[in-house]
C-alpha cells in the first residue's frame, strides 16, 4: 500500500471514532504525514479528511497545542508549502498553497480562543500573505477530478482572520496595515486573467465589510473612497483587450454586488449603497 492510502486509511478510521486518537498513536508522525499530503490531487483525503482532522484536533478536541500550531503555521508559511511553486498556473502545486492557506486560518481560530501568537508574529502573517497573494496565479476554482483549488477564496479568509486578529483584546495590523489588506483584496477582485465562478467575490467581500460595519477601522466615507478607485465608471471593456478587460468587467462588477448586498441591511451604510448601485446601474 502506497503512503498516501495508509494516511488515508489512519484518517478515515479516526474520523470514524469521532476524531479520537487511536491507542498508541504518534500525533506529531501523523500530523507530520498530514503536512506532507496537504495537497495531494486525492480531494478526499486533502479536504475530507486532512483538512477537517486538522479543524478537529486543533478547534474541537485541543489535541493540538498552541506550541504545535505555531509550528504547524510556520511550515503552512514556508516555501514548501504557501509557495510551493508559486508562479505556477493550471498544475497541481496549487492543491499545496490553497491548503496551506486553509490552515492559516485554523491557527487564527486557535489564537482567538487560546491566545499564542504575538503582535508581531500577526504582522509578519501579514506581510507573508500579501507577498504570496502578488505572487498566486493560479485562480482555478473546482478542478474536475482534483476537487477544489480554491486558492483566492482560501487567502480571502485568511485576510479577514488577520484583519480581525487582537492580542491583549487590540487589533494588531492597525490602519494601515487594514488598508494593505484592502489593497490586496482589490487585487484579487480585479483579475483580467480568470473569471471567478466559485463565489470568490463572495468570501473577498467579507474583509471590507466586517473592516467597516464591526471593527470599525473604516468610515462610511473612506469605504466610499475606496470603491471610488476601483474606477467603475470606466465601463467601456469592449473597447479594451478581449478578453482581458472583460474578465476585470465581469469581476469588478460581481465583487461590487456581493459587497452591496452584504452593507445593504447596515444603518449608516445607504450613501454607500446608493453610491455602488448607481455604478452598477450603469454597467454593461
Amino acid at each position: 500500500m502506497k503512503k498516501y492510502e495508509e494516511l488515508k486509511q489512519q484518517l478515515t478510521q479516526i474520523r470514524d471514532n469521532d476524531y479520537n486518537l487511536p491507542n498508541g498513536a504518534n500525533v506529531d508522525g501523523i500530523i507530520a504525514d498530514m503536512l506532507g499530503f496537504i495537497g495531494h490531487t486525492d480531494a478526499e483525503l486533502r479536504d475530507k479528511l486532512i483538512y477537517k482532522t486538522f479543524v478537529q484536533w486543533a478547534e474541537v478536541k485541543g489535541i493540538i497545542s498552541t506550541d504545535k500550531m505555531k509550528q504547524i503555521l510556520d511550515i503552512c508559511l514556508s516555501d514548501a508549502h504557501l509557495f510551493y511553486s508559486i508562479g505556477e498556473s493550471g498544475t497541481d502545486s496549487v492543491f499545496t498553497r490553497s491548503f496551506s492557506s486553509l490552515i492559516i486560518s485554523v491557527a487564527f481560530c486557535v489564537h482567538d480562543e487560546n491566545p499564542f501568537l504575538t503582535a508581531n508574529d500577526i504582522q509578519s502573517i501579514k506581510e507573508t500573505v500579501l507577498r504570496y497573494i502578488a505572487l498566486e496565479k493560479d485562480f482555478r476554482g473546482y478542478v474536475d477530478g482534483k476537487g477544489w483549488a480554491h486558492a483566492v477564496a482560501h487567502i480571502a479568509d485568511a485576510l479577514i482572520n488577520i484583519a480581525g486578529c487582537s492580542v491583549d483584546n487590540k487589533l494588531c495590523i492597525g490602519r494601515e496595515g487594514f488598508l494593505e489588506i484592502l489593497q490586496a483584496v482589490k487585487t484579487l477582485a480585479c483579475n483580467n486573467q480568470h473569471i471567478y465562478s466559485a463565489e470568490e467575490d463572495e468570501r473577498l467581500a467579507i474583509t471590507p465589510f466586517v473592516g467597516a460595519v464591526y471593527l470599525n477601522i473604516l468610515t462610511a466615507k473612506e469605504l466610499m473612497d475606496w470603491i471610488d478607485s476601483f474606477n467603475m465608471s470606466d465601463n467601456e471593456w469592449w473597447k479594451g483587450t478581449v478578453p482581458g478587460d472583460y474578465y476585470l468587467h465581469v469581476n469588478r462588477k460581481n465583487f461590487m454586488r456581493s459587497l452591496y448586498f452584504k452593507l445593504l441591511p447596515h444603518s449608516g451604510y445607504e450613501e454607500v449603497c446608493k453610491h455602488m448601485l448607481g455604478f452598477l446601474a450603469e454597467e454593461k
